[in-house]
């Protein structure tokens, strides 16, 4: 059973679309006016508050968000982060998308943050 995820909002809606076509449970920010624009830390609010996975290249701001939580021993959402070197924006609908749909079919264990 995959996880559902909640994509930043540097991920275009089309993204969620073509990966919920696929049966993954997958929304993105893009798809919310009440989350575009809305502050990182509400953001990721939201992805505790949906139960759901934050998929984001944003390390600088979203790192800090999961580790304050597990340090705290408060409730979190995990995080999987992305790059834009190895996933370039240009195509989210090729690579990053094969990308996601094999990150989320494999079965295996998984940590607070991950990398794709």
């Amino acid at each position: 059973m995959s996880e559902p995820l909640l994509l930043d909002e540097h991920y275009p809606a089309s993204l969620a679309r073509l990966l919920r076509t696929d049966g993954f449970d997958v929304v993105a920010v893009s798809e919310d006016p009440a989350l575009m624009g809305a502050p990182d830390p509400e953001v990721y609010q939201s992805a505790i508050d949906q139960s759901r996975r934050m998929v984001t290249e944003n390390v600088r701001d979203f790192r800090p968000l999961l580790t304050l939580a597990l340090s705290n021993d408060l409730p979190y959402a995990p995080v999987l982060f992305t790059t834009s070197k190895r996933h370039p924006r240009s195509d989210p609908l090729g690579r990053l998308a094969t990308d996601f749909r094999t990150w989320l079919e494999t079965d295996t264990p998984r940590q607070p943050e991950e990398w794709l």
